[in-house]
């Protein structure tokens, strides 16, 4: 899908007085106009056209594309040649995705959060006996309510008040209770009990079949699946008879069935008692009977006539990465498996299953569940091809995100001590080490567009120690090719730099944003923050270049032209922010909220500056005006797409229309003020603030010398300020955003002040 609305800023042209806000306005007003006539191109992906008699959801919990490529299990094999097939992103609320917090977000369609290991799994039969006692008699005291399904979550009342809690707006039990409501029942099979009598129940598979009230149409949770054998984890394994007898019993009543393949769950939580060898030998051959399970479940549907979607909602023990997903059957073409959670081909989420299996027989979803539902891309790679592409994926995230916060302490390092140096030798007056630190500084600014340029290298040759040193010399080599114009315009090599950034996101995220994805500024699909337009990292590096790049050309262009008029530079300047807007903002695009909300009202106060005007309270209120009409028309543009389509931007829309924004503008404000105390990027505001300080008040006053000395700088500064401000309370990445900024704004600053002549040389001193 391609979007190209073209999009204006606000000029105010000096030799007009007292006319700002009447141009602000305009201008600003071109920018609904504009993007409203802004033709949407592309072709929708293959969709499920025709309804399912049945869906089967299969459940094959810590599998990775590794290991199928490794063990190949000749069943899951044979199903993958007519599936569309993706990478699965595992994330629902913190860092580690638990199995309770897994299969809740399924059953709720939004990211949800079980409670302690000891209650996601408290699931039973509703004539088993519990610790407690009778399993109906149980849910009944503490619900109130006599069951009439066959199994029974016992700790519902806990975890709706824990979804509650985490401000999400998930509702447990919605997908079932949705399904019920269209006269559908589900039902759901597995047990991961480690033993016959275990201390934890771990049947937390029924979270995700259960309704809102706890309960469960139709299935078998309990310990009749399961047969002893002294040589699997915990002495237990499946029973394949009693399972296989469970599904086809659950046909009877249930359009949908969820099964797990409990084994692999049990394998892999008895690592922590085996040696590793074992460890892996019991999980072989837990991956091995999953397989002929799942070959007879498969026999209870028929592909032609039923959807069957098999997935890993865990990922391994040792740390969370990329799992396997693969749907089937009626309405789905063998390729790429996609949703618009992620907006790229073989990528999907937790947070999509129940979105589908909702889509799939044309039911609404309810307003608690994001409207994503998994769509296929046909293409004619072979199923080993694919299955190469999505572990060299998995393994770019892997290494992305070891790599991202040692990378990200090590820059922060290099920047804290390039200002260190530069008060030092700012305040000894020493000049010989001004060419120097200006090197250090233009390679500084160059970093974050080095890190988004580094996924086009392979990540495999690389340790982190050669990654680092690989980053630190391109900063150089970028910094030295734009040395040489120094002689040419004082500011002309930083404002090169600048551009160097714009250029390559802009580019980036025209042709799909492939640098965004597993770079260290970037975003990944591990922790699936995002998939895909602008990140907040890129957004802070984008807009912050943008404004060095016009200040910087504004000031070149005078110096150069010093007859000229503002006309020829004001259009210029607002072309430059135009696009920068519309890449920002345009749902094919950026589709980037906060990035519009913070963006035209520093660029317009960046304009009104150069052309020497004062930033009235009129003009203010016009400003912020066409940014709320802005938002409102990329909103618009969005919602008019199709559901399949739509990126978070219209998602976001959808909920305030239909009064459930409420909860997420809260989780984004509390998730704002925790980052205060939870990221190192809360250190650069304190640095920046006593670099400023000292360039303010000592040596000589030099922040007064630089906007003496250098006329673009003073509207830099102010509109960086607005910029990044707005942007700290509009987004909730909160203080990484402007101190983002500061990476590139401070270096700069540091590079025009070791520029300045000599004290002597100033006639003010």
């Amino acid at each position: 899908h391609t979007l190209r609305p073209p999009v204006s800023n606000d000029p105010v042209r000096r030799p007009v007085p007292r006319r700002s806000s009447r141009v602000v306005a305009l201008v600003l007003l071109v920018v609904g106009i504009s993007v409203l006539v802004g033709p949407v191109a592309g072709s929708a992906p293959a969709v499920i056209d025709t309804s399912p008699r049945r869906v089967l959801v299969v459940s094959m919990p810590r599998v990775t594309w590794s290991v199928l490529r490794q063990h190949r299990p000749q069943n899951l094999m044979r199903f993958l040649r007519g599936a569309a097939v993706a990478s699965m992103s595992t994330r629902t609320i913190g860092p580690r995705t638990a199995t309770g917090d897994a299969y809740l977000t399924i059953g709720a369609g939004n990211r949800a959060g079980s409670l302690t290991a000891a209650m996601p799994g408290d699931a039973a039969d509703v004539a088993e006996q519990t610790p407690n006692g009778l399993a109906a008699d149980v849910y009944h005291r503490r619900t109130g309510i006599r069951p009439t399904g066959e199994i029974v979550v016992m700790s519902i009342a806990q975890q709706i008040a824990r979804s509650a809690d985490l401000l999400y707006g998930a509702d447990p039990g919605a997908l079932a209770s949705a399904l019920a409501a269209a006269r559908r029942d589900v039902g759901v099979v597995g047990n991961a009990d480690a033993g016959f009598d275990p201390p934890v129940p771990q049947r937390e598979v029924a979270l995700s079949a259960m309704r809102r009230n706890g309960q469960v149409a139709v299935g078998n949770v309990s310990d009749s699946l399961l047969v002893a054998d002294p040589n699997a984890p915990f002495g237990v394994r499946m029973d394949a008879d009693a399972l296989v007898s469970s599904v086809q019993r659950g046909w009877d009543h249930a359009a949908l069935q969820i099964v797990e393949m409990s084994d692999l769950e049990r394998a892999e939580q008895a690592r922590a008692e085996s040696t590793a060898s074992e460890g892996n030998r019991q999980f072989a051959e837990a991956v091995r009977r999953s397989d002929v399970e799942l070959g007879r479940v498969l026999r209870t549907v028929d592909l032609t006539r039923d959807l069957v979607m098999v997935l890993s909602p865990t990922s391994p023990i040792d740390g969370e990465q990329l799992t396997v997903f693969a749907m089937g059957g009626r309405g789905v073409e063998p390729g790429w498996a996609r949703s618009p959670t992620t907006r790229r081909a073989g990528f999907v989420t937790l947070t999509d299953i129940a979105p589908t299996i909702l889509d799939a027989w044309g039911i609404a979803p309810p307003e608690s569940m994001n409207d994503t539902p998994i769509v296929s891309v046909p293409d004619d790679l072979s199923v080993s091809s694919r299955i190469a592409t999505m572990i060299r994926a998995n393994e770019r995230a892997l290494f992305r995100d070891g790599a991202t916060g040692p990378v990200t302490v090590e820059f922060i390092v290099v920047l804290v001590a390039l200002l260190a140096c530069v008060m030092w030798a700012v305040g000894r007056g020493d000049g010989r080490l001004s060419k120097p630190l200006q090197l250090w500084a233009l390679a500084v600014m160059a970093g974050p567009t080095v890190m988004y340029l580094s996924g086009l290298l392979p990540y495999s040759p690389f340790t982190l120690i050669s990654y680092s040193l690989a980053l630190g010399a391109a900063s150089l080599v970028v910094a030295g090719a734009s040395w040489p114009t120094r002689g040419w315009d004082p500011v002309a090599a930083p404002v090169l730099v600048a551009l160097l950034g714009v250029a390559v996101l802009g580019v980036d995220v025209v042709t799909g944003g492939n640098l965004q994805l597993n770079t260290p500024f970037g975003y990944s699909p591990i922790v699936a923050g995002r998939f895909a337009g602008y990140g907040n990292q890129a957004f802070s590096i984008l807009t912050i270049c943008a404004l060095i790049v016009v200040t910087g050309g504004w000031e070149i262009w005078r110096r150069r032209r010093p007859g000229s008029g503002d006309l020829g530079r004001s259009l210029v300047a607002i072309a430059v922010f135009a696009v920068v807007i519309v890449l920002d903002g345009a749902p094919a695009w950026g589709s980037d909220v906060g990035g519009v909300i913070s963006t035209i009202p520093a660029f317009s106060v960046c304009m009104l500056l150069l052309l020497g005007r004062r930033v009235r309270w009129r003009v203010a209120a016009v400003i912020g005006a066409c940014t709320a009409g802005a938002l409102v028309v990329f909103a618009a543009i969005d919602l008019a797409r199709p559901v399949e389509s739509r990126t978070h931007l219209g998602r976001f829309a959808q909920k305030l229309i239909d009064g459930g924004g409420g909860i997420i503008l809260q989780r984004k404000i509390e998730a704002n003020l925790s980052i205060l105390t939870s990221t190192i990027w809360t250190l650069v505001i304190p640095v920046a603030l006593l670099f400023i300080g000292y360039l303010t008040w000592r040596p000589n006053r030099m922040l007064r010398r630089l906007h003496e000395e250098h006329f673009g700088f003073k509207a830099f500064g102010v509109s960086g300020m607005t910029l990044g401000i707005v942007a700290w309370i509009a987004n909730d990445s909160g203080v990484s955003i402007p101190a983002l900024m500061l990476t590139v704004a401070l270096p700069y600053t540091a590079y025009l002040a070791l520029g300045l002549r000599p004290r002597g040389e100033d006639a003010d001193a």
